[in-house]
């Protein structure tokens, strides 16, 4: 039986929204007492004085394989900052590998040293209007995961147009988590369709970006999930809307949705978010709350979330401004210190299984990367710093001078391949490509010549996806990313060690220093985020709803 002492600190309350001094004994994994003065004999104690007692962090809505790891080294790498349970949407798998995929997924989150569940993903795939791996996933290929212990809801429902106008295979997926929470998603979706959006069932967001979309969402009856991410950095604006209109805070959330490791490290995972709360002026009990009390309620996830006799002893004890993370306690086990696992957790392996080659394209030469004639007048730019994407009009012959964006069909179902001209995206000399591309992840390139996106294409197939960086003729850096084309097979840190070389040398050979190399290159031919994408069946425009 495993006992431990937290004694001296301030403890948050969720439910209540309070904090008080208290002392927090814990044993076989639970919390068994809460109070001041608690006196426990041979337990160990951990010296809480000065800190705050808060439950386990609870990411509410999270991508994994944005880690670009499996679900045990995702775990390695968000526990020691607080986060010990998830809420897993894994569509990116299931839009390459389908059920199949979904059934290897919920095996392997049990690997994890955090505690992983999953919504099923609601939009595979994301749109009809590309080419993915998995093909339809419908209500019928879902019936099978409803009842697992792991599953707590529907995925976040990106086919808006498909729930305001009944079609019928996304009502039937509705009606099948009909009791369960259904996670919202209304990026590019006009505000005259929220009232049907959410009369469907539909019952947060995560996708909101300033206070009016917020309080939109809000007076609805919506969750909001405040979210700050890699690419999407919204929580600040957002805690200050909650602020500044006096909101009732048991109808927020934090989540982090695509986080990259190096990030993680770097300024914590929903630490960050609370972090950013006390900055705005939020009370530890406010920020106790949704950062763990609420998502556990919205999920159905029982004795969990607080801290209180009964629960899971999942804690963190943070400093008051959130700038550090002490201690980490993980079912009644100390598990981390000072953002640093403890040897037991970190030591530890998991023998991971082989994966299938998803990447199937044929062999691509110079003469597969020519822009066509009607569409040297017109580039795709990107934005700097954000993930939305713009159609620039090009002066006679500009084209010639910019880089080119390709996307392959990788799945070998068709062997599409469409080519445009990027603009604001810089890299001279060479290419970048990379088989993580939302949400149907199909083959992304930019360079500004064809011999190096060839060379690039080519190697992304023979690793079985990844990250490639190539040069003069040569692959000049790669990261293998043999699961599902999405994610490492080797440990967080050399992972995210290779991450950052390749980005260096990226940046090195021009990219946009105000421009995520592989990132951005993940959400250009994603067509539910505005306004222009390269998909693999050609250019589209999401404002018009055509192909240019």
């Amino acid at each position: 039986m495993t006992e431990l002492l937290l004694k001296g600190g301030k403890v948050a309350d969720g439910e209540k929204a309070t904090l008080h001094n208290a002392d927090v004994l814990i044993s076989d994994g639970k919390i068994v007492a809460v109070g001041e003065g608690i006196s426990a004999p041979d337990v160990p104690v951990v010296d809480c004085e000065g800190l705050i007692v808060t439950a386990g962090f609870i990411d509410a809505h999270v991508h994994i394989e944005s880690g670009m790891v499996l679900p045990d080294e995702f775990g390695k790498a968000v526990l020691p900052h607080g986060t010990t349970a998830v809420i897993a949407d894994p569509h990116e798998i299931v839009n390459v590998a389908g059920a199949k995929g979904l059934r290897e997924f919920l095996d392997d989150i049990h690997d994890a040293p955090i505690d992983i569940f999953a919504v099923v993903p609601s939009c595979v795939p994301a749109t009809p209007l590309d080419t993915n791996g998995a093909g339809k996933f419908l209500a019928e290929d879902m019936k099978e995961f409803v009842g697992r212990k792991e599953v707590v809801g529907l995925g976040e429902v990106m086919s808006f147009y498909d729930v305001v106008d009944g079609d019928k295979e996304m009502a039937d997926k509705l009606a099948l988590f009909a009791d369960r929470t259904i996670d919202g998603h209304t990026s590019g979706m006009p505000e005259e369709l929220l009232d049907a959006y959410v009369a469907a069932g539909i019952s947060d967001d995560h996708e909101c970006t300033d206070a009016h979309s917020l309080y939109e969402r809000y007076k609805r009856g919506m969750k909001v999930y405040i979210r700050e991410g890699s690419a999407a950095h919204n929580a600040r604006d957002l805690l200050a809307a909650v602020r500044d209109m006096k909101l009732d805070t048991r109808r927020f959330a934090f989540c982090t949705d695509d986080k990259h490791l190096g990030a993680v490290k770097k300024e914590g995972h929903i630490s960050r978010i609370a972090q950013i709360a006390r900055e705005e002026g939020f009370e530890w009990g406010e920020i106790a709350r949704m950062a763990a009390y609420n998502p556990a309620r919205y999920y159905g996830l029982e004795k969990r979330g607080n801290i209180k006799e009964g629960y899971l002893a999942d804690i963190a004890v943070v400093s008051d401004d959130a700038t550090r993370v002490a201690y980490v306690v993980k079912s009644g086990r100390l598990v981390a210190q000072n953002a640093e696992l403890c040897d037991e957790v970190s030591k530890t392996r998991v023998e991971h299984r082989s994966f299938e080659n998803t990447v199937k394209f044929r062999e691509f030469t110079e003469k597969d990367f020519e822009v066509p004639e009607r569409l040297r007048n017109i580039a795709l730019e990107l934005v700097d710093g954000q993930l939305v994407t713009l159609k620039a009009e090009l002066a006679d012959g500009e084209w010639k001078s910019l880089d080119m964006l390709a996307t392959a069909e990788r799945f070998g179902k068709n062997g599409n391949l469409s080519v445009c001209v990027l603009k604001n995206y810089g890299i001279k000399g060479g290419a970048v490509a990379t088989s993580v591309s939302h949400d149907s992840h199909n083959a992304v390139c930019a360079g500004d010549n064809a011999r190096d996106m060839a060379v690039a294409l080519n190697r992304l197939k023979e690793l079985g996806g990844g990250y490639v960086v190539a040069a003069q003729g040569k692959v000049a850096g790669e990261l293998p990313l043999p699961a599902y084309g999405l994610m490492s097979v080797t440990d967080a840190e050399s992972t995210e060690e290779c991450i950052a070389r390749l980005e260096k040398l990226a940046h090195s050979m021009g990219v946009n220093a105000n421009v995520d190399v592989f990132t951005t290159l993940s959400f250009v031919a994603l067509p539910v985020i505005p306004f222009v994408r390269l998909l693999d069946t050609g250019l589209y425009d999401t404002q018009e709803r055509r192909f240019l």
